[in-house]
């Protein structure tokens, strides 16, 4: 993907948290009367029943620019707490994995694994056994240990797989072992200069194990690496 379409497509993924992307809101106003109409139907766990909404059309303008158009998985954050397993398997923010409380926090993280898709056209993590076609706890922490490093010892240790995984000292001491890797040698697409420095800044930036050290969607749209956009 070329590198100026892809510095537009995450300011347009945080923009949609204030829905700036549609004038008329009158298409959101349908959908609520088709939902009115002909409910969305619960899905019962064993653990909790989960209101996944229908996909339904959105009568926009085409633009030519991305619009998120399907909240089936949306979760609502404010004024609850969220501790529950969820997000695709490849995008997984840290504090999912480790079953700890989660918030809007999990949004950047995705973005950030997203943006990093769309440039390499091959993803960061791949934590699922393909023979079985399962999800490897293990081999995600293991993956996410090889790029970010050791998880702070402070947040593991409220995590209920701490004492499986990691050592009291907050070492690794199952299987696989770590992988020495490095998001300079996943980016390839992006030559060694300033542009790219600047590009794995906002990525280490977004990329943290502390779901509180990611900056808002808000701070992000300030980011240099996506600044410059409006040098072109």
């Amino acid at each position: 993907m070329p590198l100026a379409v892809l510095r537009i497509l995450p300011h347009r993924y945080f923009a949609a948290e204030h829905f700036d992307g549609i004038e008329d809101d009158s298409c959101l106003k349908e959908i609520e009367e088709q939902e009115l109409q002909d409910p969305s139907t619960p899905i019962i766990t064993n653990y909790e029943a989960v209101l996944v909404y229908r996909s339904r059309e959105m009568a926009l303008q085409l633009t030519g620019l991305p619009v998120l158009s399907d909240f089936g998985q949306i979760r609502l954050v404010e004024g609850q707490i969220n501790q529950d397993w969820w997000m695709p398997d490849i995008y997984r923010a840290p504090e999912v994995l480790l079953c700890l409380p989660w918030a809007y926090p999990v949004d950047i993280w995705s973005i950030g694994v997203m943006t990093l898709e769309f440039l390499e056209g091959r993803n960061l993590f791949d934590p699922v056994n393909r023979v079985h076609n399962q999800y490897v706890l293990p081999l995600a922490s293991a993956q996410y240990i090889g790029y970010l490093g050791p998880p702070p010892l402070d947040i593991i240790r409220k995590s209920p797989h701490f004492a499986t995984y990691f050592d009291e000292q907050g070492n690794w001491i199952s299987e696989p072992p770590i992988s020495q890797t490095s998001f300079e040698e996943f980016v390839t697409k992006i030559p060694p200069g300033e542009e790219k420095g600047q590009f794995l800044r906002f990525m280490r930036k977004v990329l943290t194990w502390d779901q509180e050290a990611r900056p808002t969607s808000n701070e992000v749209f300030l980011e240099e690496w996506l600044m410059r956009s409006s040098d072109m």
